[in-house]
């Protein structure tokens, strides 16, 4: 029981990783992306919005298949989608084909956070799960510093067009073979299995067996409320770390004209500052409840922005090589840590879903989350802003959403996880 304990979490910190580096493969080399392509900025920016956009329909979809056919095969075709689109993305000839690539990066997606979470709920026995919950989705953050390592790399060894086209074959064939031994090594759960076996033997009650549309199941039987914050809740969370994601590497190069290895490290500790927040704010979780723990790393995160967008309306957002220095770079990295929110999400929604339905609600909720929040807001604010500093500093909408949808959401901090429940 110990090894597959183990296993389960080995992949569920893979499928985070992987998550967080496929949206990165956009964000960190966009302007490299654009001049390989020969179009603007904000065609590239259309690409992570029309990403985001497939990641609600391979939520949906992965959601489903997780519920309905399991989730260790659901998990293994959602990495295997990675890496083939990885692979492809940097064999692309022209931006049409590139785009196609990132809508089946965006579809595969769709199936890693919810499937994630609900393998980690579904075998973890204590009912402390915020430190383990937080250090999951910290890999999300892990496998953005992964991508801007490898990229990074590559665009030094082999120039700007050959460079991230490296990187991401790379990283193609990487995700391709974890997904391989996914399929191989990682077990499926105990107790999606004892809620089939029951239901098959029809000794599942009525109330609570699974229709054939789980995803009509989150907005029945009291799920409804809980599904539509915790989609708002994920929106906000993305609105604050996608702000940064899409421009924080344009800003620094385009507009501070700072060197590409300063850049790289500024948006590298950034990252790291992220991926601390993510336990801390797990553990805090345990003791103060969900809730309240994603309420005071909201308010970290209003703080942070509050401090850019005063810098930005000042036009004293200058910030050099010796960034440590600057006001601007201590504000950037206030926003980074406003994010930790995420820490808690994941198993946030594991608790409050249904073995029957966990894997659908999870997934739709947090993926339309990023559609809207990683996807649609980044170009909607870049409109608005005609800047990209200030696009940057509209970010602060999320965590401003967040802090007060947080007192909306119900909250089962802790609770036994059954498999008919």
């Amino acid at each position: 029981m110990r090894s597959k304990t183990a296993r389960i979490l080995f992949f569920a910190f893979l499928g985070t990783l992987f998550d967080g580096a496929e949206l990165n493969l956009v964000g960190y080399p966009l302007s490299y992306l654009a001049e390989s392509f020969h179009v603007s900025t904000i065609q590239i920016v259309q690409v992570a919005t029309l990403q985001g956009f497939a990641s609600i329909a391979g939520g949906i979809l992965c959601g489903w298949l997780g519920d309905l056919f399991g989730r260790r095969w659901t998990y293994t075709g959602s990495v295997l989608a990675f890496g083939v689109a990885a692979l492809l993305g940097g064999l692309a000839p022209n931006y049409f084909v590139f785009l196609l690539t990132r809508l089946l990066a965006g579809v595969g997606m769709g199936g890693l956070f919810g499937l994630s979470f609900s393998m980690f709920a579904e075998c973890w026995k204590t009912r402390k799960r915020g430190m383990m919950g937080g250090s999951i989705q910290a890999m999300y953050f892990v496998g953005q510093i992964l991508t801007e390592g490898v990229v990074y790399f590559c665009l030094v060894e082999f120039g700007e067009d050959r460079g991230w086209r490296t990187g991401y074959v790379l990283i193609g064939v990487t995700t391709l073979v974890i997904g391989a031994a996914a399929a191989v090594l990682l077990p499926e759960s105990e107790q999606w299995r004892t809620y089939q076996r029951e239901l098959k033997g029809g000794r599942v009650p009525e109330h609570l067996r699974r229709t054939k549309v789980p995803l009509l199941d989150v907005f029945r039987g009291g799920y409804a409320r809980g599904t539509i914050v915790f989609m708002a809740l994920a929106t906000a969370l993305f609105l604050t770390t996608n702000s940064l994601i899409s421009y924080l590497s344009t800003f620094l190069i385009k507009v501070e004209k700072v060197p590409l290895g300063t850049a790289s490290l500024i948006v590298l500790l950034g990252l790291v500052v992220t991926a601390i927040t993510y336990p801390v704010t797990g553990i805090l979780s345990d003791v103060l409840r969900r809730k309240w723990a994603f309420f005071a790393s909201a308010l970290f995160g209003v703080l942070g922005f509050g401090w850019l967008l005063s810098l930005v309306l000042s036009g004293s957002t200058k910030i050099g090589t010796d960034f440590w220095a600057y006001p601007t770079f201590w504000a950037l990295m206030m926003c980074a840590g406003g994010s930790g929110g995420f820490g808690v999400l994941g198993i946030w929604m594991a608790e409050f879903f249904p073995t029957r339905v966990r894997s659908s609600g999870s997934n739709l909720s947090y993926y339309a989350g990023r559609g809207f929040g990683a996807g649609l807001f980044p170009l909607v604010a870049l409109s608005l802003a005609g800047t990209v500093p200030l696009a940057l500093a509209l970010g602060i909408v999320g965590p401003v959403a967040g802090a007060a949808l947080a007192l909306l959401a119900p909250d089962k901090t802790g609770r036994r996880i059954e498999a008919i429940e």
